[in-house]
Order: C-alpha cells, then sequence, then structure tokens
C-alpha cells in the first residue's frame, strides 16, 4: 500500500515471504508457557496448537504453504530445542501434513524500520545537491517536509518488538516532544535516510 501512494513510492520496501507452521499440542508440549526463540521460535500452544517458524524465501509470491518449508521450520526446531521436538513428538511428524500459514513481511533494504516524517524527494534532491559534490557540506536549508505525512513501516520479522517503541516515536515527532530513544537511533530509522544515501552516492 505505502508504494501504491505518489508520495511514499520511492521508499525501497520490499517483502520477503515467511510460512509458519501449527503443531498440535501434546500433554508434555502443554506446559511451555513462553516464546522459546533462536533462529526460529516456537510459541505456547494457543487453541490446542504451537505456531513454529518462520522461513524466509527471498523469491516466492506464492503464498501457498509448502512441504519444503514445514520440513525446514522442524528443522530449526531441532535447533531450537531437542526436549521440544521430544515434547511435540516433532520426529514423527510427516511436513506433507502439516498445516500452517503464509504471508510477506514489509522489510527495508537495512532492515531497521521506516519510522518519521516524510519529505518531498525531488525538492530534497535540489535542496541537498550539493551533497552529492562533499557528503560533508550540508546546506543550511530547511527540509521541504510534506505538511503533515508521516510513515511508520518496514518492521519486517521484528514487528512485535519495534512497532511499540516505533509509535512512541512517531508520536514523539508529531508533538514535537523529546523522542523516545537516542537520536541517532531514530536518524538511522528516518524515511530521509535512503534519499540522503542517493545524493551521498550521486544517485539522484
Amino acid at each position: 500500500e505505502i508504494k501504491r501512494f505518489p508520495y511514499s513510492s520511492e521508499l525501497p520496501l520490499k517483502r520477503i515471504r515467511g510460512q509458519i507452521t501449527r503443531l498440535a499440542q501434546t500433554t508434555a508440549s502443554q506446559t511451555l508457557n513462553t516464546v522459546v526463540c533462536a533462529e526460529g521460535y516456537v510459541a505456547p500452544a494457543r487453541l490446542g496448537e504451537h505456531t513454529l517458524g518462520a522461513s524466509f524465501d527471498f523469491n516466492s509470491d506464492d503464498l501457498t504453504p509448502t512441504a519444503a518449508e514445514h520440513a525446514g521450520n522442524l528443522q530449526m526446531l531441532e535447533e531450537i530445542s531437542m526436549d521440544l521436538v521430544a515434547r511435540l513428538q516433532a520426529d514423527a511428524l510427516q511436513p506433507e501434513t502439516l498445516e500452517g500459514r503464509a504471508a510477506f513481511r514489509c522489510t527495508s533494504p537495512d532492515y531497521l524500520p521506516i519510522v518519521g516524517p516524510l519529505a518531498d524527494t525531488q525538492a530534497f534532491a535540489e535542496a541537498y545537491s550539493a551533497l552529492s559534490k562533499d557528503a560533508r557540506k550540508t546546506p543550511d536549508i530547511p527540509c521541504p517536509w510534506l505538511d503533515g505525512l508521516y510513515v511508520n513501516s518496514g518492521h519486517g520479522s521484528r514487528g512485535l518488538i519495534t512497532a511499540p517503541l516505533s509509535g512512541e516515536l512517531l508520536a514523539a515527532w508529531l508533538d514535537n516532544e523529546p523522542l523516545p530513544l537516542p537520536r541517532a537511533v531514530a536518524e538511522a530509522c528516518h524515511p530521509n535516510r535512503f534519499a540522503l544515501r542517493r545524493l551521498i552516492r550521486g544517485k539522484t
């Protein structure tokens, strides 16, 4: 949706397919009461099922779950905890019989969220064109903000962690309040970072 909106269409967002696997809880696994994370994760049972995942597929646009990714998720479970493999009786499961769900993650090239006010891309490139010749000389020119337009996106696979704090950051931008995290972190997540990098690299 953000890519279809004219004022944010140049943000370099990309989507990455991910698949989760649902495993039936067992008497032994139902005692799990916290999410266990490593390269992947396994969550406590909800409505009689554990959620395991998630895969990363940079090339597929198909949202049909595959047995191959179920198998990959089971392998990930082995790396997380062999105890959970035993509790879930996962070594006896056949990937082609499993159920799950696939969806797309929205992420950025540097895998950081995109949070903050948006500038007019063309006006920004013109106002700060001097940076393409010398990145150390920032012109003393007000940024051509798009009045009232802010973005909060690109959270990828870490949205449950980054989205709440990003909401606080966005509120601070909106109300001109002190930022809730170090300015360096806020700037690392700023939407303008991509336009700035293009200018410095001479790719306007």
